[in-house]
């Protein structure tokens, strides 16, 4: 694995973050970086590790922070969760998950009232929250500086608990929203790791080809028609009176395919334009049975640094029936290296209208 290095350091208070502890002697990896959600990482060392200062302190579960290094730069990181150690096969498994499973664990205790503020800002906010709220609450995580223009209206009332992540993810989420990561880099001597808003969410379009036989193999695709829709309720928050939730319903006539219906609750909306918003949306995602051709990467082409999580990408393949020559949005990318330090490496995609 001489391309790859797997660090770890401590989040405890007291401790400067970013620490590196040292190089774990990995034996296999696998990492998923996820858009806009919780990527995982799982590595296998020796139960009796050839190197010094690896022990099971070190490695503690919710304070052992993971970098996964590829040629000088880091492809993930995130934080330790669980590890499972094989007695029989002389192993132990890290099982990590990316930074925003930090902020799942962290809940808004007060009010927090938005009016006419970036999107951005707005999450920026969530999190600096985190950071001043109770002893050990700061894990280090910097905060960019972006705007998106977008202007939005939000109210966390502290009874309610709100789970801090997923208002993020919710937030991001919205038409004409983000993409959000939390990027890990050297700087000084140590890693630092930043939080940052990419707007608008439709993804880098890089002019990049993934042509089965040239620098792709496709070996299958799936046409899904389960998501098609000719007729949507969107139910929203309940209104003030009493009388019940906000609901919006809205239909296109059926020309392909019988009437097919779909309802969604969306029980912390409560403007009904919102709702209309998100009923339109959801009407153009249904209209035609989506292709999601499987895609794995070659080895050393593309680049590995040229295809990343959000970025548009075309991709050829396929042939018969069911040829594919279209854009997708990268949502997913998985690497995975076994012991001789061969990687294979997989995105998944999505069509960009679900990003629109």
């Amino acid at each position: 694995m001489s391309r790859y290095r797997v660090l770890y350091g401590p989040l405890n208070a007291g401790v400067a973050s970013g620490t590196i502890a040292g190089e774990l002697p990995a034996e296999t990896l696998s990492v998923t970086d996820t858009l806009n959600a919780v990527g995982r990482a799982q590595v296998r060392i020796p139960l009796d590790p050839p190197v010094r200062g690896v022990s099971a302190e070190t490695l503690y579960p919710g304070n052992t922070a993971l970098y996964v290094e590829r040629g000088g730069s880091f492809v993930w990181s995130g934080l330790v969760w669980t590890v499972e150690p094989d007695y029989a096969g002389g192993t132990a498994t890290l099982n990590a998950e990316g930074w925003l499973s930090y902020y799942k664990t962290r809940f808004l205790e007060d009010d927090q009232v938005f009016r006419q503020v970036d999107q951005a800002e707005i999450a920026r906010s969530l999190l600096f929250y985190c950071t001043r709220h109770g002893p050990g609450s700061d894990i280090g995580v910097e905060l960019g500086t972006e705007t998106t223009g977008r202007l939005r209206d939000r109210t966390y009332l502290g009874s309610e608990r709100k789970q801090i992540g997923e208002a993020i993810e919710q937030l991001s989420a919205v038409i004409d929203g983000f993409d959000f990561s939390f990027d890990s880099e050297w700087h000084a001597g140590r890693v630092r790791t930043v939080f940052r808003v990419h707007y608008p969410a439709r993804g880098r379009d890089r002019g990049m080809v993934l042509e089965q036989g040239r620098n792709t193999d496709i070996p299958a695709a799936t046409i899904d028609g389960t998501a098609l829709v000719t007729a949507v309720t969107m139910v929203g928050a309940d209104n003030d009176d009493g009388t019940g939730p906000v609901t919006v319903s809205r239909s296109v006539p059926p020309i392909r395919t019988p009437r097919l219906e779909a309802v969604e609750t969306h029980a912390d909306v409560t403007e009904r334009s919102t709702l209309e918003e998100k009923a339109g949306h959801r009407l153009r995602l249904g209209t035609t049975p989506v292709t999601l051709p499987r895609i794995e990467l070659y080895p050393e082409w593309p680049g590995f640094r040229e295809v990343m999580v959000g970025d548009l990408v075309t991709v050829r393949g396929g042939y018969g029936l069911y040829p594919i020559d279209g854009q997708w949005r990268v949502t997913e990318r998985a690497i995975e290296v076994d012991k001789t330090g061969a990687e294979r490496i997989r995105v998944t995609v999505a069509t960009p209208e679900v990003f629109q």
